[in-house]
């Protein structure tokens, strides 16, 4: 399973439970009827309705970032700083 850390928890429907700089496990990945790349988080609230009535399922993948890609880019910080 892939693993990633919220980058952005702005503007969020109700009922989502993400937070920024949190790591998640990806339980799915599929693509909604919008052509966004959304993730299903083991865990949490995956679905529900926005503020406007309408049925929001999963969280869209542009949220998120891999937490190795991550890691790779802290470990060039720290080896480029020293």
């Amino acid at each position: 399973m892939k693993k990633v850390v919220c980058i952005d928890d702005k503007k969020l429907p109700p009922g989502a439970e993400i937070v920024k700089d949190n790591k998640y496990e990806v339980e799915s990945e599929f693509v909604n009827n919008f052509d966004q790349n959304v993730f299903i988080i083991k865990g949490i609230t995956n679905e529900g309705r926005t503020k406007f009535g309408l049925p929001w399922k999963g969280y869209n993948a542009k949220r998120f970032a891999d937490v190795e890609s991550l890691t790779k880019i802290e470990n060039y910080e720290q080896a480029y700083v020293v």
